[in-house]
This record gives structure tokens, sequence and C-alpha cells, in this order.
């Protein structure tokens, strides 16, 4: 009953919140109509199904057989648009409201000016039927330097998995790891994500756009995406660039840490062909990490990251290759590992580390991990007419893990994994029909594990995935449709050597995936997006046969080589409203009924071993239901501030017990007021932000932890952020601070709470110089 008290005072804390801003934006009158014309700029006949955008509000038009966009309900003011269309030049515009204007008419040319990524028809370049957020440019800035899951955090239903103070990896409506595809440069990123300590082996500084689709958005890609996609998108090759150099430095105050960036590109063109290419390095060192009261010994981060990226285009063919080398090697904290069960208990009930040593260094030693990724792709895309296409695309991966623990046996790793991953994917596109899109294609992987050490933890396998799918999208007055299905066939061979006995075990999975999405858009203020989904997934070999110490996380891991798949069969509503330019409310709402749900939970007694004493985890299945909701709502006070409200809310239960599920993100809310300083709002600004995480409540009866949850805690952070003119060179100014009155706390997501504190305050300096 309690529980159920707590989350109705949040929700009325929200409506509160709401109304207060409501009333002013519903008091504006904003009555002006913008429309036109969209024409072929080689033989001047209307383009249809070409996409205008404004872009400072998010409205969206399409052009109808006639050409035509219309937008209603604008305030005044002056408007970015950008208007996009299949073999096309997207070109961007002023327009400046302050009246009726019916004849604001743009041409388009054909050219081979874009290598950037190729979709039949840009009316579906932005996922329109995808439950979906996207961090701006601005909160990108805002957290350049941290990881990838620590900038998806920001996002509302986003939350991440820590373990210690360096891996972050995100969690989508409580689901994370196998259950999150995650889209580097349009190829799924496979690595060993199945741990909680594994983050994504991806540089966020390569990325232009990041986008969370929440739910199974990205059929194409797969079927276990029951969590929902994370995609990371670089900025399209453009042979305008001409030659560019970019900067970045970052300086961190609390693990001093430093960081360099450098960006080079280029584009050239000639009359029939055009190509571009750019480069990308990232170094960053970083030391121990530091709480308000204490360091923690051997958290330091070591990061090396390139990438090249070309492309080119001539007539109706456009290909393109792409490199990245990921390389990092991170410290666990010394302290979570225990001699024996007396120390392992002592050390938990302490409000201190026990086992530490209280200095700075920048030296990394055991227990610590080195981790290398590597990616190759080239794709192909072949226009067959003018409004069909197909694409190949083929990857390879090599993801290199090498696990140390804190006992020195010798140099060699105690654990050591070798995935590779080759895959194939054709997908042919087609908008031949008025106001559809369909897509059908196939993929084909193979996967191939390999373990050598001295400890045993994870099995070799080989993993055979087919997968077909089809999708098709369309139209019809109001109302936007998508319906999509796709078949998956698994084949995975695991190898062990049990009591000097070699086995070879095998199974098969196969199974039906589909998705149906209704889009309401009575006009350009309002829309209304209901999606249905179903999706399933295989248990990975970790959940099916581990069974010993996990060093990354100290704990030992208990499989159960029963586990049935999961399947999931999930709604989600997201209303989508904006009242003028400058005020917006995004609510979404979800309930997710997964059968056979796997959660990896904490088990007694804790396990002692020839290493150490350790916390012991087990993986069980149970149906389970995740409800819960995700608002955010942006305003402009005035024509200098600004306000966002962003709040989650997650409700995890286990229908077999009739309680809560454990392992799952507590409810929070973040606020922040910016004051822009500048007319250019999105360059010069100082904001300030308070983020609230409650106490996790939603837990079972029968609650089995090495340590309750932590308290309820508030953080207050700080931004800057301004562009200048150095003798004409563009320089870009940042500086952060997060954690700002040193709030001593621990987070229920964190794997290492119950040993230490989270950091304390942290400086970032950021500087961006574009040559």
């Amino acid at each position: 009953m309690k529980n159920q008290f707590f989350a109705i005072r949040m929700c009325f804390f929200c409506l509160i919140v709401l109304n207060i801003y409501v009333g002013k934006a519903i008091g504006q009158e904003c009555n002006f109509k913008l429309s036109g014309i969209i024409y072929d700029g080689t033989n001047q006949q209307v383009l249809s199904g070409a996409t205008v955008w404004l872009m400072d509000s998010d409205k969206i038009a399409v052009t109808n057989k006639s050409g035509v966009y219309r937008f209603n309900k604008l305030c005044s003011g002056t408007y970015r648009i950008k208007i996009t269309h299949v073999g096309c030049v997207p070109i961007e515009a002023n327009v400046v409201v302050n009246s009726d204007l019916q004849n604001q008419n743009f041409s388009l040319l054909h050219s081979a000016e874009q290598l950037g990524e190729v979709v039949v028809s840009s009316r579906y370049d932005r996922d329109v039927n995808s439950i979906k957020s996207s961090l701006t440019a601005e909160e990108m800035q805002k957290q350049r330097g941290g990881t990838l899951g620590e900038m998806l955090k920001q996002l509302a239903g986003v939350s991440v998995l820590q373990t210690g103070s360096t891996v972050f990896k995100p969690v989508i409506h409580g689901l994370h790891s196998q259950r999150v595809l995650i889209l580097n440069n349009g190829v799924r990123q496979e690595g060993q994500q199945w741990g909680a300590e594994h983050a994504p082996e991806i540089d966020p500084l390569v990325a232009s756009r990041l986008t969370v689709i929440k739910g199974a958005g990205a059929l194409r890609y797969g079927s276990d995406a029951i969590g929902g996609a994370v995609l990371v998108e670089p900025r399209s090759l453009d042979i305008d660039t001409g030659l560019r150099v970019e900067f970045n430095s970052i300086y961190s105050s609390n693990n001093r840490m430093g960081l360099f960036n450098s960006i080079v590109e280029q584009g050239i063109k000639s009359r029939k062909s055009a190509w571009a290419w750019r480069s990308h390095l990232t170094y960053k060192r970083g030391g121990n990490a530091r709480t308000p009261d204490y360091w923690l010994h051997n958290t330091g981060v070591q990061e090396l990251n390139y990438s090249f990226h070309a492309g080119y285009q001539r007539e109706k063919t456009k290909a393109e290759v792409f490199f990245s080398a990921f390389n990092t090697k991170i410290g666990i904290f010394w302290g979570a590992h225990i001699g024996n069960l007396t120390d392992l208990e002592n050390a938990i009930n302490s409000k201190t580390p026990l086992f530490n040593i209280n200095e700075f260094d920048y030296q990394i030693g055991r227990p610590s991990q080195d981790v290398s990724h590597y990616l190759i792709k080239a794709k192909l895309t072949q226009e067959l007419s003018k409004d069909r296409r197909i694409n190949f695309l083929l990857s390879h991966q090599e993801n290199f893990r090498k696990e140390f623990d804190r006992s020195l046996i010798d140099n060699n790793p105690e654990l050591d994994l070798n995935l590779g991953t080759t895959t194939a994917d054709v997908n042919f596109e087609t908008d031949r029909f008025a106001n559809t899109n369909q897509q059908f294609g196939f993929t084909v992987q193979r996967q191939a594990n390999v373990w050598s050490g001295s400890r045993f933890f994870l099995p070799n396998y080989t993993n055979i995935l087919l997968g077909l799918y089809a999708i098709r999208k369309w139209d019809k007055k109001d109302l936007q449709f998508e319906a999509g299905v796709r078949y998956d066939y698994r084949s995975l061979e695991v190898f062990r050597n049990q009591n000097g006995q070699n086995s070879q075990i095998g199974r098969e999975f196969n199974n039906l995936s589909s998705s149906f999405a209704i889009n309401y858009v009575p006009n350009n203020n309002l829309s209304w997006l209901n999606n249905f989904s179903l999706a399933w997934r295989p248990p990975h070999v970790n959940e099916l046969y581990v069974n010993g110490l996990h060093h990354g996380t100290a704990s030992f891991e208990i499989g159960d080589p029963n586990l049935k798949s999961e399947i999931s069969l999930k709604y989600t509503s997201q209303f989508n409203y904006q009242w003028n330019k400058d005020t917006k409310i995004d609510l979404t709402l979800y309930t997710n009924y997964i059968q056979n749900f796997i959660n990896l939970v904490p088990v007694l007694p804790a396990t002692l071993t020839l290493r150490g004493a350790f916390p012991t985890f087990q993986f069980k299945q149970a149906d389970a239901l995740l409800s819960g909701s995700d608002l955010t709502f942006n305003t402009a006070l005035n024509s200098s501030w600004a306000y966002r409200f962003k709040a989650s809310v997650l409700l995890p239960r286990n229908l077999e017990s009739g309680t809560w599920l454990q392992q799952m993100p507590a409810p929070q809310i973040d606020q922040e007021v910016s004051w822009y300083f500048s007319p250019n709002k999105k360059s010069s600004y100082v904001s300030t932000n308070a983020l609230w995480v409650a106490k996790q409540r939603f837990i079972p009866n029968n609650f089995i932890d090495y340590l309750s949850p932590p308290s309820d805690y508030l953080l207050f952070n700080l931004n800057f952020g301004t562009e200048l003119r150095f003798m004409k060179t563009p320089v870009s100014l940042g500086a952060s601070v997060f954690n700002l009155f040193n709030v001593r706390y621990r987070d229920y997501m964190n794997r290492f709470r119950y040993f230490s504190d989270e950091v304390g305050t942290n400086v970032v300096l950021r500087l961006k110089i574009n040559l």
C-alpha cells in the first residue's frame, strides 16, 4: 500500500508542475499558417513525399500528391526549415513568420552530393512510427568525455547499470545487456555484452546523434530488442565539407582525466562522381576516482580509439567502408575483492571500504580488464529505379576481452575471451505505390567465442543466426501505419570440458516476431503513437552454463541449463503535444509482459573460493510485467530562460510470486533551468539541474540481498557553454560541475554499492576548435 501511495504522490507532483506551465502556454495565441509547394529543380515537376521539417520545433509535414506542404498554428518568429527527398540534395533555409504565408515554394536538385545513409523515402528518415527519444547537440555537449551510458541516461526512461565508477551500460525500461541492441553506424554491435560490467565498446565522440528506440522499433535488426535499441549515428559524409579539422580537449578533476580527440574530414566532387572521407582519434587517461571522503584504489581508465570512414558515389551507385577500433584498460576497485567470509560481511556493513589504499594514482593494477573491439563494414547501395533500391552490407567484428584477478599467479589473464562475428545483410526497399514504403530483407550471422585462461567461466560456442523480415508503412489521412514481421532461427553449439570429458551440446531456437504501430497526427501540434510488439530472446550461453567467479563484478554467478526463451508482448503509447514553438510535452506509457523473464538475483550464502569470498548471484526465471511511464516537458519562460522537467517510474512485477522484481531502477525526477545569454540559444548558456533518485521501495516481500537498497539522493549540477571566434577560428568552451555539493550517496543499480560510495564533485572543462 505504501508503494502505491508513493507512486500516486509522484504522479500528483508531475501534474502540479505541468499545470503551472500549461496555463502560460495555452494563453499564447499562435494561429499563423505556412504552406507552399516543393518542386523538382531539374524538371520543375512537383515532388510528393518530400519531408519539410521545422528544426527548432520538431514539427514535420510531408508533401501530398500535388507537392504541397502545410503547417498550422505557428507562432510568430524565425524558423529554420529543412527539406529532404530521396535522391535530392537536402536544403535548409530561414523563414520569418509574422503573418500567414501561403506561397513559400522550394526546389530540390538531384545530385550525388550526399554520401550518407540511403533510404527510399525521406518521409521515413525520422522513424515516425517508433517510440523514441534523442539527445540534442546541447545535451551531448554537456556529457562529452563520459561514456555512452553516461550520455544516454539524460533521456527519460533510460538509466544505467554501473560497476564501480568507470563502467556504465544503458538500461531501457528496466532491461539491459542482450535485450538492448546497439547499432554502431548501422551495424549491430556484438561483444561480450552479457556481463554487468561489460560496457558498450563504442566511443561516443564519433556520434553526432544518439537515439533510443523504446520498444521493438528495430525489428529489422533483430528479434531480441525486448528493451529497445540505441542508434549511434555519425554525421553523414558530405563532399561540400572541403578539408575540415576539429580538435576536442576535455579535463575531469575527480579522477584527473585528460582526453584528446581529433576529427579530420574532406569531400571531393567532380562532374560525374563524388567521394569523401573522415578519420577520428581519441585518447584518454584517468586515475583513481574519489568519493566525498576517500579515493577508490585501482579505478583508473585508459583508452585509445580510432576510426576511418570513406564513401564514393557515381550515378545510381553508392559505396562506403568503415573501420573502427576501441581499446580500453579498466581498473576494478581493489576493495571489492575480499579474502574470507567474515571480512566480506564486515566490508559490506562498513560505511567506508575496509580494504582500500586512500591515495591518488594513475597506475592500473590487478584486478583489471583489457578490452579491444574492432569493426569493419562495407556497404553498397544500388538504385534499381527512381523508387526502388537494394542495399548490401557486410561486416566483421572481433572482440578481445582479458580479465585479471587480484591474486597474481602469473602474468597471463585468468579469463581470455575472443568473440568473432560476421554478418551479411541484404535489404530491398521500394515506395513504388503512393503513400507506402516496403522493406524486405534477410540477415545471416555467424559467431564463434573462444575461451582460454587459467580460470573457466564461459564455454566455447558457435552461434548461427538466420533472420527474414518484411516491413510495410502506409498513410491514410491523419493516420500513419507500420506493420512488420520477422522470423529468426538460431543454432547454438556449446563445447564443454567437465571432469576431463569433452562434450558438445547443440540447441536450436526459432520463433516469429512482429510489430504494429498506429500514429494519429491530426495537426502539426499533436501526435499520438501506439505500438504493439511481439519479440523473443533465447537464453545466452552465460545464463545457461556459467558457474564460477565473475571477477569484474566481484561476484560468483550460477547459470541454469534448463532456461527457456523469453517472449515479450509489449504495448507502448506516446503522446506528444506542442502548444507553441517553445512548449512541448512528451508522455510515454508502457506495459511489457515477459514470459520466462530471466533475472540475475542475489542468493545466500556468499561463496568462498580459493581467490576469496564473493556475493553469489543466480539466474532465475519467472513471468514478469514491467509497466511504467516517462514524462518530458520543455518550455521557454521568456526569450532568455527555459525550463525542462523529466520523470520516470517503473513498476516491475514478478507475476509468479506476486511481488516485485529485484535489480530494477528506482523512480527519478530531473529538473533543469537554463539561461541563454546569446541570441544563438544553442551555443551560449548557463544551466543548473537537480536530479532526485528515490530509494528503491519496489522490492520483493521476502527480500534477499547482501545490503538493503540505499536511501534516496538529490544531486545538483551546473553547466556552462559558449561559442566565440579567436582570430577567425570558431572555438567552443564548456564547463560542468557534477555533484556540486559533494553529496555522499550510493545507487541501487551499482553492483559495487556493497563496498563504496559514488564519486564526489567532478569539474569538467571542455575546449573545441574547428579549423
